[in-house]
């Protein structure tokens, strides 16, 4: 037989060599493939492979594999290398950014072995998973934004009522002092009326963390909307604060219905509000109701309940009567942004 029958590279008619072939269905696949020395050499790889490691079919031959890889992954390239050069199959998840877009990669190592046993070669078999992972972390992150609005949700609900057995035993202790027990429940309905409006502007919101400064205002104050003007600047009130000011606006304008100017059809109350210097300032001014001779000669329960509401919030408060009306001036600390 002549030498030419034993060669691997043999043409039959109209076929390329079958090594020719078997590169050509190799560079046709789109999986990276790989063949590897059990010491992580490189001996072969596929155009796939060249594209996705930036390197040079030239320089392929000879080339250490993992440090062709991103840093990150070198711990786990070497720990499936070295399972698969004692005769295991191994798998590690990859990347790869050499072409200035990030792929992912799973990557298979698959060890041959010689009839004496021992591992000859490992082709590891890189196949794109780039669809497959962005999807999952788009799953990943939506599922942790309902975590995270469940969690708040149920954190709001806790609170809602907390603050209503709190406006209860508040609407307990000013009827008491008023001597009117039998108005308990109308002084708890007004003011869970004012927390209802508050709460619904703040789950209005697009932020439900924030609600727009004026909207709030606006939603706390309906009933009075006709005799209430506002002007102020652009902010979002958080939830929390929005709940304290719901209760010591419905205080203000509680005691002004039964004693200012909301008493009469003519008095107006303007609120203004301002932020600087991590504080917000909010106006409170009376005009058009009854005329203040004095000031009181002692505060009543509603009075002191609008100081405890701006104390717990680290807030001053300061009053002004003036003849045309009452002046309040409300202070809290208010979160940058």
């Amino acid at each position: 037989m002549r030498k030419d029958d034993n060669e691997v590279r043999v043409r039959r008619d109209g076929e390329p060599p079958v090594f020719d072939l078997q590169r050509a269905m190799l560079d046709a696949t789109p999986d990276c493939i790989k063949v590897l020395a059990p010491d992580g050499t490189l001996l072969a790889m596929n155009a796939s492979g060249c594209v996705a490691l930036d390197i040079a079919p030239s320089k392929v031959k000879g080339s250490a594999w993992v440090p062709l890889l991103p840093p990150s992954i070198h711990s786990a390239a070497y720990d499936a290398l070295a399972l698969a050069a004692t005769g295991l199959s191994a798998r590690f998840a990859g990347y790869s950014d050499a072409c200035g877009k990030v792929i992912y990669w799973d990557n298979l190592l698959t060890p041959t072995i010689d009839p004496a046993g021992r591992v000859h070669t490992i082709v590891c078999v890189s196949r794109d998973v780039t669809e497959q992972v962005l999807l999952q972390k788009e799953l990943d992150q939506s599922l942790a934004r309902e975590q995270l609005l469940s969690g708040e949700m149920v954190h709001r609900i806790k609170n809602l009522f907390t603050v209503a057995a709190a406006v209860i035993l508040m609407a307990d202790r000013e009827a008491r002092a008023s001597g009117t027990t039998e108005q308990l429940a109308k002084i708890a309905a007004g003011k869970l009326r004012a927390l209802s409006r508050a709460y619904s502007t703040v789950l209005a919101a697009d932020d439900v963390a924030h609600v727009e400064m004026e909207a709030f205002m606006v939603s706390v104050l309906h009933p009075f909307g006709a005799q209430c003007r506002f002007s102020g600047t652009k902010n979002l009130v958080p939830g929390p604060l929005a709940n304290v000011l719901a209760l010591l606006l419905h205080e203000l304008a509680t005691n002004s219905v039964k004693h200012g100017a909301l008493s009469v059809a003519e008095g107006e109350v303007e609120l203004r509000w301002s932020v600087n210097d991590g504080w917000l300032a909010i106006r409170w001014l009376e005009s058009g109701g009854p005329v203040i001779a004095e000031p009181p000669a002692r505060y009543g329960y509603g009075s002191g309940l609008i100081d405890q509401l701006a104390g717990s919030v680290g807030g001053t408060l300061q009053r002004d009567w003036h003849r045309r009306g009452l002046q309040v001036e409300l202070r809290v600390p208010f979160p940058a942004g």
